[in-house]
């Protein structure tokens, strides 16, 4: 995290209003925590709201009785660069690796000292489930004995895999999936057509950022073409071992959470849900076996965000015989 594209960063998105307007009303009591959780599914913008609270707290010029930056002063114009000396974003050094003990001493450090061009200073962790059991631990001692002047952000997908220690000394702010209209409306200027906005809709469960996402490069076109071979699966017309040997070479998260996200919508729907589903064959099959397949990938996702390496064409050989076992 580097730099912020301050004219849209300054203030949050439209669907997090109610979790900012909180946040205003305990500044203006003066009763902001120590330590706050941002927790709520992946793709929602739970980052982007934390740049918009780092610049908020960090302007030097707020507008007044907001919690809004004003875009021109000192603050804002170093924390455009991402080089303001009061702000730390913790993130892991390459995707998908542990945040490691050495990079929590820096906010240790950092937390020591006294804020350079103000009262306040702001520690950003994302993602917080990343860090190893280490830094989980120095992490901790930081929220145990807090700095008056830090406030420190923990940005999560998965709040329960933190350790239940580092959860009960944050005050917790959840993100829910925004509404569909709301998603819709944000999207629709984004989107080609209507038959654009609903598929990316389906394939983002509604999650706005994860949807945007896709809209860059070929991300769309490949989720499409693995839609497609999902359904070639389940109607008998290409192999598991085939279909293994095809995803073996793609990212390995990005693969399992989109298999995650399409497990998860077929047990919505075989419940009763009514939902539009990329590949509707999946509800026909039996919601234990449904399941078992969605408990597997959610093993081999944590088993990947932990730094493991598994077999990748062998643990995808395994999940799609299961699919395709009568």
């Amino acid at each position: 995290m580097t730099d912020f594209d301050l004219p849209t960063m300054r203030v949050p998105l439209p669907w997090q209003q109610s979790q900012w307007e909180r946040l205003l009303q305990q500044r203006q009591r003066q009763q902001l925590p120590h330590a706050l959780l941002l927790g709520g599914p992946a793709g929602i913008g739970k980052r982007r709201f934390a740049q918009a609270l780092s610049v908020a707290l960090l302007c030097q010029s707020p507008e007044q009785g907001a919690l809004t930056a004003c875009g021109s002063c000192r603050a804002c114009q170093l924390l455009a660069v991402g080089n303001h000396p009061d702000w730390l974003w913790v993130a892991p050094e390459e995707r998908g690796k542990a945040i490691r003990i050495d990079q929590v001493r820096q906010i240790v450090e950092f937390a020591a000292q006294t804020g350079q061009r103000g009262e306040r200073q702001v520690v950003v962790i994302e993602p917080a489930e990343a860090l190893n059991r280490h830094a989980a631990n120095a992490v901790l001692k930081t929220l145990e004995e807090p700095s008056g002047g830090t406030l420190l952000l923990l940005v999560s997908d998965a709040p329960g895999r933190l350790l239940p220690t580092i959860r009960s000394r944050c005050q917790r702010l959840d993100f829910p999936v925004p509404a569909a209209a709301d998603t819709r409306a944000w999207l629709a200027p984004l989107a080609s057509d209507e038959a654009e906005l609903d598929q990316l809709m389906a394939e983002t469960g509604g999650r706005p950022m994860a949807a945007r996402a896709l809209l860059e490069g070929d991300a769309l076109a490949r989720c499409q073409e693995r839609s497609r071979e999902l359904d070639e699966l389940l109607e008998g017309r290409l192999s598991p071992l085939a279909l293994a040997q095809r995803w073996k070479d793609a990212e390995f998260e990005p693969l399992l959470s989109w298999l995650s996200a399409r497990l998860s919508d077929a047990v919505r729907c075989a419940l009763g849900g009514n939902l539009a589903l990329l590949n509707r064959r999946l509800a026909t099959l039996p919601p234990a076996r449904l399941f078992a397949l969605l408990d597997e990938v959610q093993r081999l996702l944590t088993l990947q965000r932990s730094g493991s390496n598994p077999n990748r064409q062998l643990a995808l050989e395994a999940l799609l015989l299961h699919l395709t076992t009568h």
